[in-house]
């Protein structure tokens, strides 16, 4: 596909990485010179200097033919505008990144009378993120698939967890309830593993289950903690924002510490149910006077990687039982785990992601569908939801155990006429199924290849 990227600064430069290693043709516009010399230099891509507001720019770009424009500048005006000029001058699809809480019901009336084929915002995605993780704190990360009726849950495996030393088969026969374990990671490395693979301490595991047998399987195997009912946040941002929305629905009750005094203003006024506190939030006195070492969870949301990472580190010496980081630069995130910080949210991932699921199911072949992408284990493991539309030669009518699967790949679900399945071998997949793929091998477009 000819793709053309708004926009080249971290999250341009990631999305262009993912793409281009994808196998498409990608033409990124920036106003910094050198940024889209080191993007061509590194991947395989087309730089275009200039402005992205002006027509000339877009036209130099080729974005009268391309298959899809991407607007993740950071700008919300400059990336709608983007759009709106991409699709008159001829651009198949567009997307743009839009940040701003105050545009968020907006793009919902207007998304179809301005031709934006989806709208992204990475701090709303992240918060729903942090609110799913706060359900289970024992769980590092939640996802969701099958309109929320599947969950997907990280959890590392303590010493005195009765998983330890169990196959994946005796585990499920000794439990007696829907659930599935389909990747694990182990000294950094992950698997798609089989009935015959044995569990040990330290082992972070992703379990797939319904909604309603999630924490019935963190009480067996020992993992349960107990709802969280307080949390403390540093930061006011536009995350932290997103995630008062949510928690203004719940029996949470949250304070943050915010130093800019006109954003704890606003914070106060929108929330009158959260607590806001004027003050420097990197500062430890400040932290354990506002209840750090008594409180349930504590979110570092600040724009600050050093920041965040330095009080989450500082909140698990005092104790604290959930421990959520934000961080921008992904790169430090196996440091992080080592150190013992394994929540860790970053909403550049999560415009990537959104970016990919929406390039694929473009690229996509007619029989089946992407509904959802998600990566998991520190982007080692892919989970894809597909939409089968049609009859599949050699997938569907079959029994999962006669079907060749690709190696490190596995069907982690089954949604069969609304009722959620975890598959045995003597299921099979029907024409209208949405299916849940487990995968080390990234890049996977259609569900025909994940059969042999």
């Amino acid at each position: 596909m000819d793709i053309v990227i708004i926009g080249a600064g971290t999250v341009g430069t990631a999305v262009c990485r993912e793409l281009a290693e994808e196998g498409h043709n990608i033409t990124a516009v920036d106003t910094d010179e050198k940024v889209l010399e080191n993007l061509s230099n590194t991947y395989d891509v087309i730089g275009v200097l200039g402005s992205s507001a002006e027509i000339s720019t877009l036209k130099k770009a080729n974005t009268e033919t391309a298959d899809l424009l991407l607007a993740i500048t950071s700008s919300d005006e400059i990336n709608l505008l983007c759009c709106t000029a991409a699709r008159k001058l001829g651009a198949k699809h567009s997307v743009a990144r839009i940040r701003n809480p105050q545009y968020t019901e907006m793009m919902q009336l207007l998304k179809s009378d301005m031709n934006l084929s989806m709208t992204i915002n990475p701090e709303m995605s992240a918060a729903k993120e942090i609110y799913r993780a706060l359900r289970f704190p024992s769980a590092a990360k939640i996802s969701l698939f099958c309109h929320g009726r599947l969950e997907v849950a990280e959890v590392t495996l303590g010493e005195d967890s009765m998983a330890c030393g169990e196959t994946l088969n005796d585990l499920r026969s000794k439990l007696n309830m829907r659930f599935l374990i389909c990747a694990v990671m182990r000294n950094g490395e992950s698997f798609v593993p089989n009935g015959t693979f044995r569990l040990e301490a330290g082992d972070t595991i992703c379990v797939a289950a319904p909604e309603d047998c999630t924490t019935d399987f963190f009480k067996s195997i020992g993992a349960y903690q107990q709802p969280v009912r307080d949390i403390l946040i540093t930061g006011g941002g536009r995350v932290t924002y997103y995630l008062e929305t949510l928690l203004a629905k719940s029996k949470i009750h949250s304070k943050v510490i915010e130093e800019n005094k006109e954003v704890c203003l606003d914070l106060a006024s929108e929330f009158p149910n959260c607590t806001v506190i004027c003050a420097d939030s990197s500062d430890q006195a400040v932290l354990m006077e506002e209840g750090l070492a008594r409180t349930d969870a504590f979110l570092t949301l600040s724009e600050v990687d050093e920041e965040n990472v330095l009080s989450s580190l500082y909140a698990k010496t005092c104790g604290v039982r959930k421990v959520i980081t934000m961080i921008q630069k992904l790169s430090q995130s196996d440091f992080l785990k080592k150190a013992g910080l394994d929540a860790i949210v970053s909403p550049r991932q999560s415009t990537a992601a959104q970016i990919l699921r929406f390039v694929r199911a473009m690229a996509n072949a007619r029989g089946s569908e992407i509904e959802a992408l998600h990566r998991l284990m520190d982007g080692q493991i892919e989970a894809i939801e597909f939409l089968i539309k049609e009859d599949i030669e050699g997938l569907t009518g079959i029994q999962l155990k006669d079907i060749r699967l690709k190696p490190d790949t596995l069907i982690a679900c089954i949604m069969h006429k609304d009722k959620i399945v975890i598959p045995s071998g003597s299921d099979s997949i029907e024409k209208g199924d949405t299916v849940i793929v487990m995968s080390k091998r990234n890049q996977i477009k259609d569900i025909k290849e994940i059969i042999v």
